[in-house]
């Protein structure tokens, strides 16, 4: 559509833009928004850049960059347009002053990394300048506060008669490590700029390196199964919203089993550590196609979780290039 908003300018947020944000963002995701808990955090972190779009003192959308890689790429986030500004090219116009604001401002960061949901409504806009890398399948339930395991959760072990050992905090992880993990990998995790791998946290891409997974364990319950030579990687983060205790996992593992004893052990810590009369909103990632209609029966069947999606997803990681004249 033509440009219907001329009057749009923009600009770096900063703290005290927290209620103008949240004015704009409130009929997007409702009571289950990340922005009320996560944005001056956003503005704290000397890695992570909020841009507005703005029309008159009014916030009319917003975006979020973070910087990995030391330096080499960034990954963009957390768009949003208010609804009265939709179908007007706001997230694009953004994404132009974001991309020429990192050019000036952080010229090591060339390469833009992008994730999306495959039923979100920005996936139907052209992509100009970015490439599909890979996608994983991704699912969500919701656990009611009063479900058996909630209530104890102790009760989950009845559910663990796989025989596999425990799974245990991850201390350290060596390449050798990751080596073994990206197996587990969905297929192109390595086709990004680097050719090196990728794994997803929460919709954020990172290298799968031991620099990357020191930093993400500040942030994340992150959990390993090692097995007859085989190893297992799984991350989980958890915080409030008004709604619902939102909780993600993101596992990467040989089989539907070993899927099983991660997801376990996490929503244990996770329903001892969080006794609030709120049900908790459960999104799952896993790395290998396959292992989401087994994880899928799993949660419906024997957690007794309700469905979110009506369909099967994925999540798309795209990336680009911007110092390319492509974009």
């Amino acid at each position: 559509m033509a440009d219907q908003s001329p009057n749009l300018s923009f600009r770096l947020a900063s703290h005290d833009d927290y209620d103008a944000v949240m004015r704009m963002s409130k009929d997007i995701y409702g009571d289950t928004d990340y922005l009320p808990e996560f944005f001056h955090s956003f503005i704290d972190d000397p890695d992570t850049t909020v841009f507005l779009a703005v029309a008159g003192t009014q916030v009319v959308g917003l975006l979020v960059a973070t910087i990995t890689e030391e330096g080499k790429a960034f990954f963009s986030t957390s768009g949003r347009v208010d609804s009265a500004w939709r179908k007007r090219g706001v997230i694009g116009k953004l994404e132009q002053y974001q991309d020429a604001w990192m050019r000036q401002n952080r010229p090591t960061a060339r390469y833009k990394r992008v994730t999306i949901s495959a039923v979100n409504v920005f996936t139907k806009r052209q992509w100009k300048g970015v490439r599909k890398v890979f996608s994983m399948p991704y699912i969500e339930f919701k656990g009611r506060y009063n479900l058996w395991w909630r209530q104890n959760p102790a009760q989950l072990a009845q559910l663990d008669t796989i025989g596999l050992p425990d799974v245990v905090p991850l201390q350290t992880a060596d390449d050798d490590f990751c080596t073994v993990v990206q197996k587990w990998l969905p297929a192109g995790a390595c086709g990004g700029y680097d050719s090196k791998p990728v794994i997803l946290v929460d919709w954020d891409p990172f290298t799968l390196c031991p620099a990357n997974i020191k930093r993400l364990q500040a942030q994340n319950t992150i959990y390993t199964l090692s097995h007859k030579g085989e190893a297992s990687l799984s991350l989980s983060n958890t915080y409030p919203t008004a709604a619902v205790r939102m909780m993600s996992v993101t596992i990467y593992a040989m089989d539907d089993l070993t899927v099983q004893k991660h997801l376990l052990k996490h929503l244990e810590d996770v329903s001892r550590s969080y006794t609030e009369n709120k049900d908790i909103q459960l999104s799952v990632f896993v790395g290998l196609a396959e292992l989401e209609d087994p994880i899928h029966q799993f949660c419906r069947e024997a957690l007794n979780m309700e469905n979110l999606l009506d369909r099967k997803s994925e999540v798309v990681m795209y990336e680009g290039d911007i110092l390319s004249s492509n974009l």
